[in-house]
């Protein structure tokens, strides 16, 4: 079963009819079919879902969850034999640990099975070696009944991320659900509880820790991609102030360091210095500039980490002239420092491309600084429409830069944006035509060779149909004509 961890103990029951009718229909769920064969085997057995399914559910946004289950009162090798009737068993381990493992098989199919036993450990004892209260909530599948020791139900109506227990604990068994908690705070909306912060940034040096004996990180750099990677994608603005407030952010992107110390000329930047440009740009990813702009649309974690990576070059290429200060060249040696923060970060592992992360702060000026009226069409096409995703993703970024860049009276002029954004919508459906010519449709008219000169005259056909020149092959054959003419 794709998305769904087995693990098992045994029970004491606590009902809170609210949250019990929130999570009854997920017995229903055609992922869970599997267990009335189960319990047909075995009619003593116990079925508990547990984790963030539990949380999610009684948040009302299910969407594609994992479901993580506790099973007690049935042997290991007797459930074994049953699931392995359905699908692949694979052992978690033979010992009892809190659940390290979320999701089994990694197939994407439904009938993947993770196990871990010890079928008469209390279940209260998984849950307290959980993250966090909201994460410590079973749902017995048979009873239909609530178990919450930790008051993990109370801690999701206040919108509380809170530790289970002592949080300096928690952390210390796992340096990374520091990051969890920054994750689950941008993804929910939710506030740290204050022991919970404390004993976070308390901690938060451990994140970089050894392991004895191998010298290899305790956290990998994988896991830790993951979890800034989602943080940025849920809310950019969010995840900067609490991975910067926590010493995360520096501790992962120490190349951040100087921005706050680059001023920049207050004509073009009365925000501040470079750090203080880069905090609004990350906020302007969800501002009213955007929706403006992108109705409907929401940046993703590429764009997000491309725009907290824009200027990360501009305290090296920082120089006064004239009484100004100019960044000449920053995006250029902004997309070198942005590739090797990436690689460093293995952020590749967690779906972010650092070629493409790269090119989006090599290019981030173009959008706001392109003459319109001289730049060639088929430039526009290359940059924005021969990859719809990375152009857009590109026009976002120039959204949330210029809407950054405040003038001495407050004002910020994204002009340049709009008008690009107008052309643009005007070429897409030319770009999508067939093409009206071919080099063979050349060389046949002209009596040319193949060579440079026919490659030529196609791009100049193409610059005339996204301009509007040409829209049919008579008018593509009488442009070619006056072109070899």
């Amino acid at each position: 079963m794709a998305g769904t961890a087995i693990f098992w103990h045994a029970v004491r029951v606590m009902r809170t009819e609210d949250a019990v009718r929130l999570l009854g229909p997920i017995k229903d769920d055609p992922r869970l079919d599997f267990i009335a064969a189960a319990r047909g085997a075995f009619p003593d057995s116990e079925w508990f879902l547990v984790g963030g399914a539990v949380r999610d559910l009684v948040l009302g946004r299910p969407g594609k969850m994992d479901l993580d289950l506790v099973v007690r009162n049935v042997g290991l090798e007797e459930l074994s034999g049953v699931l392995s009737r359905s699908g692949d068993v694979n052992y978690v381990g033979r010992t009892f640990g809190w659940p390290r493992t979320e999701r089994a098989g990694m197939s994407g199919a439904y009938r993947d099975f993770s196990v871990q036993s010890d079928p008469d450990l209390p279940i209260e004892r998984d849950l307290a070696r959980r993250d966090f209260a909201m994460n410590a909530i079973a749902y017995d599948l048979v009873r239909g009944a609530i178990i919450d020791p930790h008051g993990g139900l109370a801690d999701i109506e206040a919108k509380t991320v809170r530790a289970v227990g002592d949080p300096n604990v928690r952390f210390a068994e796992d340096h990374s659900r520091m990051l969890r908690a920054v994750r689950f705070a941008c993804q929910l909306g939710f506030a740290i509880e204050p022991a919970t912060w404390e004993a976070l940034i308390r901690r938060m040096p451990h994140l970089d820790d050894l392991a004895e004996g191998t010298g290899e990180r305790v956290v990998p750099h994988e896991t830790i991609a993951k979890e800034f990677v989602k943080a940025m994608a849920a809310d950019p603005a969010r995840a900067v102030d609490l991975l910067s407030r926590s010493g995360a952010l520096l501790r992962l992107i120490p190349e951040l360091a100087p921005l706050s110390d680059c001023a920049q000329s207050p004509d073009q930047h009365a925000e501040g210095n470079v750090w203080a440009h880069t905090v609004l740009a990350t906020a302007k990813l969800r501002g009213p500039e955007f929706a403006g702009l992108f109705p409907g649309e929401t940046a993703d974690a590429e764009t997000a980490i491309a725009v907290l990576l824009h200027d990360v070059a501009k305290p090296q290429t920082a120089e006064v002239r004239d009484g100004r200060t100019t960044f000449y060249g920053h995006p250029e040696h902004g997309a070198v420092i942005a590739a090797t923060i990436a690689e460093r970060l293995r952020l590749s592992s967690a779906g972010i491309d650092t070629e493409r992360l790269a090119w989006l702060v090599k290019n981030h000026l173009f959008p706001n600084l392109v003459d319109l009226d001289a730049v060639k069409r088929t430039t526009l096409a290359r940059y924005f429409l021969k990859d719809l995703t990375v152009g857009r993703r590109l026009l976002h970024l120039a959204c949330a830069d210029g809407a950054a860049s405040l003038r001495s009276d407050g004002s910020t002029d994204l002009g340049n944006l709009r008008k690009l954004l107008d052309l643009l919508a005007g070429m897409g459906p030319i770009v999508k035509m067939t093409t009206l010519l071919t080099g063979e449709d050349v060389m046949s008219m002209t009596g040319m060779g193949p060579g440079p000169a026919v490659g030529n005259m196609l791009e100049q056909l193409k610059e005339a149909q996204l301009r509007g020149q040409v829209d049919d092959i008579e008018h593509a054959r009488e442009l070619i004509r006056k072109l070899h003419a």
